[in-house]
């Protein structure tokens, strides 16, 4: 139904009068009665009872005006995520996220966005996992990627994703062979260890983080890159989630095996915003964009 015909009718129900809904509207009583008689010819029934007090909804009429209530409604929510999506051509976003994520998920996702948005700068940086939360509250960072945890009411999780810490190696390790691992079948091959503390939720298994502090690393670095290379060259072992190896083990070359833990297994990671502030248009599109990506990354 044309959208001028739907919005003569409403008016009429609302005032009750052929007369007042064209003089609100600005058109022709003639043609405003036109627009209704055309309706109720195409519909094959009454839409008011034409009374002489005014016009009167039939149930038909009233089943109509429901339906266009919840047209209108959906024509104005559209248009208004249009005008968002204008609104966010350009401008710039700011993501801090942990490391694993810079590696390859989120650079991925960043190029996907801007086929769309191609105007739209951002930055993008590593933190440690405990300093995500603030930075987003603080206004610092647009949005954020974090291990799930109890956080101040400032920010919420908008999306998550499991994201459990398990063994990577290289792919023919003999670790490898196995479906799932228990810690002390790693104790026995050198361990390589990115600086700095575990997430806290990671110590929802304190036997986890007391095997861990009893390792001696063969290499400590603060660069997963540097990592993710020696691991590749047989160097050792590492806990990782397997976020920041999704390439390499699709390629066949590490292999990322779970641990033996329900507790360590049902860690995840979130999309972190602030819960007052308003983002700004290209915020607020690229947090509904990586939503979908970590829906997609999560049914792979």
């Amino acid at each position: 139904m044309h959208a001028a015909a739907l919005t003569y009718f409403r008016q009429t129900a609302r005032l009750g009068s052929i007369r007042r809904a064209a003089a609100h509207l600005n058109v022709a009583a003639s043609a405003l009665n036109r627009q209704i008689l055309n309706l109720e010819a195409s519909l094959g029934t009454k839409l008011f009872d034409r009374l002489p007090g005014g016009m009167r909804l039939t149930a038909a009429g009233e089943l109509l005006l429901r339906h266009i209530a919840a047209t209108l409604n959906d024509f104005d929510a559209v248009r208004a995520q249009i005008d968002d999506l204008r609104a966010a051509r350009s401008g710039h976003v700011t993501i801090v996220a942990i490391d694993s994520l810079l590696v390859d998920f989120l650079p991925r996702a960043l190029d996907r966005f801007r086929a769309d948005f191609p105007a739209v700068t951002y930055a993008l940086d590593a933190v440690s996992p405990a300093t995500v939360p603030q930075l987003v509250a603080d206004g610092e960072a647009d949005i954020g990627f974090t291990f799930v945890a109890r956080n101040s009411r400032a920010v919420h999780f908008a999306a998550e994703f499991p994201a459990p810490i398990g063994v990577v190696m290289p792919a023919d390790h003999p670790l490898a062979a196995h479906g799932t691992l228990r810690f002390q079948d790693t104790a026995a091959y050198p361990f390589l260890a990115q600086s700095g503390p575990l997430p806290r939720s990671a110590d929802i298994d304190p036997e986890f983080a007391r095997f861990r502090a009893g390792l001696k690393p063969r290499l400590v670095s603060n660069s997963i890159q540097a990592l993710k290379l020696a691991i590749r060259l047989n160097m050792g072992i590492a806990f990782f989630t397997r976020l920041g190896f999704l390439d390499e083990i699709e390629r066949g070359e590490v292999a990322w095996r779970p641990f033996e833990s329900a507790a360590i297994n049902a860690l995840c990671v979130g999309l972190v915003i602030a819960e007052a502030r308003t983002p700004t248009a290209p915020a607020r599109q690229l947090t509904r964009f990586l939503m979908r990506e970590l829906a997609r990354l999560n049914s792979a």
